[in-house]
């Protein structure tokens, strides 16, 4: 027997006009062979002893009294979607192996790519050429602040700039060669960290040797 504490009580008067309505709708039938039709199915589906409460439940529902749950899904229906999620699992799973096989791949590139550049590497496509600075590791000299004040004064970007080789007492710059003059012209009485610095074109080792002598 249904139970159905949580349903609402209903008036019976109004339930005894429905009746009365339904009966009277019996005794004079729309259609004779639909509702023939309907109560076949309903002997052939509805056990015999359940046949009354299935007749009141069916009157609840039609007076809006009583919801009927959530109806469960069809086990064929339920059959039908597995092999589709299935299939989707399937197809996603290469997927998901081949991003996990391409991942060590990618990350192992791009680390022999970055093993196989040397510092400065963004600047090959330009001529470089060293600068002499008169300041290096005993002033306390940094090369990005030695690159951002070059890059003030002659206009142009740090990302420019080369290599700084720091030595004890002076430092080189690798700067483009199309860009020097400017450099050594704007860096003329230019100071960095209250300190003198001057900037010339670099000797080179025979010239050093031959004025060392």
């Amino acid at each position: 027997m249904p139970n159905d504490n949580a349903a609402p009580k209903f008036n019976e008067k109004t339930l005894e006009a429905f009746l009365e309505g339904l009966l009277d709708e019996l005794k004079h039938p729309q259609d004779a062979k639909l509702l023939e039709e309907v109560r076949r199915a309903f002997r052939k589906k509805v056990p015999f002893h359940m046949r009354s409460y299935a007749s009141a439940l069916m009157i609840l529902r039609a007076a809006g009294i009583y919801r009927p749950k959530a109806t469960r899904q069809a086990p064929q229906e339920q059959l039908q979607r597995q092999p589709a999620k299935r299939e989707q699992f399937k197809s996603e799973q290469p997927r998901s192996e081949q991003l996990r096989s391409e991942s060590p791949r990618n990350q192992q590139a791009q680390n022999e790519q970055s093993r196989s550049e040397p510092p400065g590497a963004e600047h090959t496509n330009k001529e470089m050429i060293s600068l002499f600075v008169s300041m290096g590791k005993r002033h306390h000299l940094k090369p990005l602040e030695l690159k951002k004040r070059i890059a003030e004064r002659a206009g142009i970007s740090p990302d420019s700039l080369g290599r700084v080789h720091l030595l004890e007492n002076y430092s080189f710059i690798e700067v483009p060669a199309s860009e020097s003059q400017r450099i050594i012209a704007a860096m003329a009485g230019a100071e960095l960290n209250g300190r003198a610095i001057e900037i010339k074109p670099a000797k080179k080792r025979s010239e050093s040797v031959s004025e060392g002598q």
